[in-house]
């Protein structure tokens, strides 16, 4: 299963997120909720580093199905705007496919 946790602050500022795991749903290379899911995750950390100028860290361990993100600040409005996507896509995702991806959000 990938399980994707959204960090965020009391009053709804995003602090980063993670992704880890990996859904197995079928054979390596035609799962659609793998595939989906890094389409989205790598399409968001492109887009924060090549439309805003957000410090964030990344981190990832490819065995793990990890890859973690971490806002050093307060986010741009762009950079609001692309998480905001990010979570709509991943829980449109959710809906369909429950038995292989779970998104929660943590308070942090």
């Amino acid at each position: 299963m990938v399980k994707i946790t959204i960090y965020k602050k009391p009053e709804g500022q995003f602090k980063g997120f993670q992704v880890i795991g990996h859904a197995d749903s079928v054979e390596e290379g035609a799962d659609l909720v793998c595939c989906s899911v890094s389409v989205l995750t790598i399409n968001l950390v492109n887009s924060l580093e090549a439309f805003t100028d957000d410090v964030f860290e990344v981190t990832q361990q490819d065995a793990l199905g990890l890859i973690q993100v971490t806002f050093k600040n307060p986010l741009s409005e762009k950079a609001l705007l692309l998480m905001n996507s990010y979570v709509l896509g991943i829980r449109s995702i959710e809906e369909e496919y429950d038995l292989w991806l779970k998104v929660i959000t943590r308070e942090v």
